[in-house]
């Protein structure tokens, strides 16, 4: 049952077999076109997608790192009312006074200080701290 086909060489075969082969060789030019921008656009793509990543990451950072830089402000603004507070202490007479008494055990003219074995336990206390 194998036999050989042969085309007949008439100018209608020809005309076909031209067209078909023009045909198949656009569908070629045609996938190698879509293939070459396919990729591109794929490219372009994966560009795209680090590029977003990239920027996420930084952003997260920053916004890690400007709250921590909050919390560092917030803490400083604390200390420095902390340390407005003391300074109108050391200011006011009053309070110089009671320190000195206090911590130094220093006293007034006629004054006696007597120190007290709680006033000890205390002392050793603060020394150890």
């Amino acid at each position: 049952m194998a036999q050989k086909i042969q085309n007949i060489g008439n100018q209608y075969t020809s005309k076909k077999n031209a067209k078909k082969q023009r045909h198949e060789r656009r569908k070629k030019v045609v996938k190698k076109r879509i293939s070459v921008f396919g990729g591109i656009l794929l490219g372009i793509i994966i560009v795209l997608l680090i590029m977003l990543m990239l920027q996420v990451k930084g952003n997260h950072e920053a916004s890690v790192e400007r709250q921590a830089k909050e919390a560092q402000y917030q803490k400083l603004q604390d200390q420095e009312i902390e340390l407005k507070e003391q300074l109108n202490n050391l200011n006011d007479e009053a309070y110089v006074e009671k320190i000195a008494r206090d911590e130094f055990y220093l006293s007034n003219d006629g004054e006696i200080i007597f120190k007290l074995p709680e006033d000890a336990k205390k002392d050793k206390q603060s020394e150890k701290k």
